[in-house]
């Protein structure tokens, strides 16, 4: 805790944890109460942590003149305070006409993109607050949601921080009116043309007529929530990796609380960027429990059970050219990923008695080996057989129904060397002549989405 001698709204925002002893805090300044709040509390705490303030201003190009006059304001009261300055011009109209967004999501989109470029180093405050939270408990609860979104905003997100998140808009303007600071006023805001400003001018005071102390309480329900939130989020992580296979599926879901299943079935649609209705999730859930049938979640993506696992795949037409085989790095097929490695001698002896499907004697590969899509004529000799065979019979034997579609093979001047869940041909397995093999590991593509989280 930092001393008691702090003016109380100091006091919070200190206390908050979020504030570091060295590095840069960008704050980002529109020029409203909330945001000035901020750049001078900001202010006022740099010498007790040590940190380096400095101010990004985000013109959106909307609200004409009045826009200009929040920029000049934000960068007159910068050059008051000492503190360095950016404005950064976006366009936002522009942005929402073309990406089909609305002015106030496409904003906000903005907005943040511009905050990231414009302080590539250290942490981003932003001003939001205790009404802000309750605006948006209320916002997914009309809306619908569920525990994740009941929990509103986080405190911390990556390079983001909120150390005004416990104090009350009231305590803030009552802060700036001590400080005989002044502040511009978004005309945007006055309105109630949008959800949120009904919110926060309709709903919030009634709200606070039945107890004043209503945006403390739903603050409060907020972070108990998201204690609870991240104990299940991450039994769910523990879950989900249980259960995925390497063809992106997962297998065994039923036998887990519906709890950690949704968020499971959440993280199965991740990759997709689809966020999932209530009605989704249970109707993933009952393909999972009845182990079976199929159906469409969104546009071309659907859910399928096939053989106890549930598979999200996605209706594209799958590339019918050749796909040079590349040492080193990532090649995705359809919802998966392939990556393509050599392993130099010497070689311990014993590596070829551990039969693998997935590598091959890269010396007895012939001309240029590429990837594409298997074909019902396409013929492949397994090791340890003299005949050959069709791909069509050793898929339709082997692989799930859900995965046939998007399976690639890979073939040299020859023919077939490897298909995916089938294995490799007998004329490339190695043996104790092998100098360098070349070792194939495919994964789900959602795996690398994962990792970028």
């Amino acid at each position: 805790m930092m001393s008691e001698h702090l003016h109380p709204t100091l006091a919070a925002a200190a206390n908050s944890g979020l504030l570091p002893m060295t590095g840069i805090v960008t704050a980002a300044l529109s020029g409203g109460a909330d945001s000035v709040a901020l750049l001078l509390i900001l202010q006022k705490l740099q010498h007790t942590f040590g940190y380096t303030l400095q101010a990004v201003h985000v013109h959106h190009g909307i609200r004409g003149e009045e826009a200009d006059r929040d920029a000049r304001f934000c960068e007159q009261l910068c050059r008051q305070y000492r503190i360095p300055f950016q404005l950064c011009r976006v366009d936002a109209r522009g942005f929402a006409r073309k990406n089909k967004l609305s002015l106030e999501t496409a904003a906000r989109q903005l907005r943040y993109e511009a905050l990231e470029l414009a302080a590539p180093e250290g942490w981003i405050a932003t001003a939001h607050h205790a009404d802000d939270q309750a605006e948006t408990l209320l916002f997914h609860l009309v809306r619908g949601t569920g525990l994740k979104g009941l929990c509103g905003i986080p405190q911390k997100r990556d390079r983001i921080i909120r150390p005004l998140l416990k104090l009350s808009k009231a305590q803030l303007c009552a802060f700036l009116e001590e400080e005989q600071q002044e502040y511009v006023t978004d005309s945007t805001n006055l309105t109630d043309d949008t959800c949120r400003n009904l919110l926060r001018h309709q709903v919030l005071p009634k709200l606070a007529a039945i107890n004043p102390a209503a945006v403390k309480h739903m603050s409060q329900t907020t972070q108990s929530l998201s204690v609870d939130e991240e104990y299940l989020s991450e039994k769910a992580s523990e879950a989900y990796a249980a259960c995925l296979c390497e063809s992106g599926g997962c297998k065994g879901l039923s036998e887990y609380h519906p709890a950690l299943r949704m968020r499971c079935y959440r993280r199965c649609l991740l990759p997709y960027g689809i966020d999932p209705s209530y009605e989704i999730l249970s109707h993933l859930d009952t393909l999972v429990l009845e182990n079976k049938g199929k159906f469409t979640i969104a546009g071309d993506v659907y859910a399928q059970v096939h053989r106890g696992i549930l598979y999200i795949r996605k209706n594209t037409a799958p590339l019918c050219s050749e796909l040079p085989l590349q040492i080193g790095i990532n090649q995705m097929f359809a919802s998966r990923i392939c990556h393509a490695s050599i392993l130099e001698a010497p070689i311990s002896p014993g590596y070829h008695n551990t039969l693998t499907r997935s590598t091959l004697d890269y010396d007895k590969i012939i001309g240029n080996p590429h990837f594409r899509l298997w074909r019902n004529a396409d013929r492949i000799t397994l090791p340890g057989r003299g005949f050959s065979s069709t791909l069509k019979k050793c898929v339709q034997t082997i692989v799930p129904i859900p995965e046939r579609r998007t399976l690639y093979a890979l073939f040299d001047d020859l023919g077939c060397i490897y298909c995916e869940q089938i294995g490799i041909a007998a004329r490339v397995k190695p043996d104790a002549e092998t100098n360098r093999l070349l070792v194939l590991q495919c994964s789900a593509a959602a795996d690398e989405t994962l990792k970028k989280e």
